[in-house]
């Protein structure tokens, strides 16, 4: 079964657990005890799997600050709600701590493409829900001119996930009931505030207009956008011949006070 936020709840109830520890039974740990019998007796029961043609398999990912996470549920026709079949979840390793946000969702992606395929098999149609702008872009066979991630691991994910899995339709919230038929020609339609576009590298400052001059911004090759498109901020740290250009205006406007 799977109880949400299971380790917060008993929390109180760990140091019974500690050898040699002088553990006191208080207001906090009871309701705790309490708390738990209620979630335990309103778990909902994995599995088991269902391997019918009609059962659709979804699998839903999410990249958290700290971990990569993911849950595999499967829906039977007649069924109200999806029944879970496991929840995963694992910390960064290594480098992946520093992958950009969109790395950090195919990672989680990916990785639930691998539990997934262990609990219901490789054969079996599997569904990513939410759809993701990111996927997108793999199954597209793109990757975003902006990445941390080797080419290599690049690779190694556009591979396993595109083989493996199936977008389903964005429109649709919770247990998705659409299936897009893939890889026959489709076009899955990303629209255009899915597209992620990059802020292109602009003149020197000393050949922008007097028009252009009061909009510049100045930044070094640390630079991001935030935001979707029509909504963007462009941040980065001044940098170099920036800096003397800007000191250079400084000490003119100085010299004319």
């Amino acid at each position: 079964m799977h109880i949400p936020n299971y380790s917060l709840i008993v929390s109180p109830l760990y140091h019974v657990t500690w050898k040699k520890n002088d553990f006191k039974w208080g207001p906090e740990q009871r309701q705790a005890f309490q708390q738990i019998k209620q979630e335990i007796v309103h778990a909902v029961a994995l599995g088991p799997v269902q391997a019918e043609l009609d059962v659709k398999n979804v699998l839903y990912t999410a990249a958290r600050e700290n971990s990569p996470t993911w849950s595999l549920w499967q829906k039977a026709p007649g069924e109200t709600r999806g029944r879970p079949l496991g929840f995963w979840s694992r910390g960064y390793r290594g480098s992946e701590a520093r992958y950009t946000p969109a790395e950090k969702e195919i990672l989680a992606a990916y990785e639930g493409v691998r539990a997934a395929s262990e609990v219901i098999g490789t054969e079996a149609q599997l569904l990513l829900a939410p759809r993701l702008p990111v996927l997108g872009w793999m199954f597209k066979e793109r990757a975003p001119s902006t990445q941390y991630a080797t080419d290599a691991m690049w690779s190694k994910w556009v591979a396993l996930i595109t083989q493996w899995a199936r977008i389903g339709s964005p429109s649709r919230p919770g247990i998705l009931e659409v299936i897009t038929d893939w890889p026959e020609g489709k076009d899955f339609g990303i629209s255009p505030e899915e597209e992620v576009t990059h802020v292109e590298v602009a003149p020197p400052y000393n050949k922008l207009t007097e028009d252009e001059k009061p909009y510049a911004l100045f930044t070094d090759g640390s630079c991001r956008t935030v935001g979707k498109q029509g909504g963007r901020l462009l941040y980065g740290v001044l940098h170099g011949e920036l800096q003397k250009l800007l000191k250079e205006k400084v000490n003119q406007v100085t010299l004319q006070r």
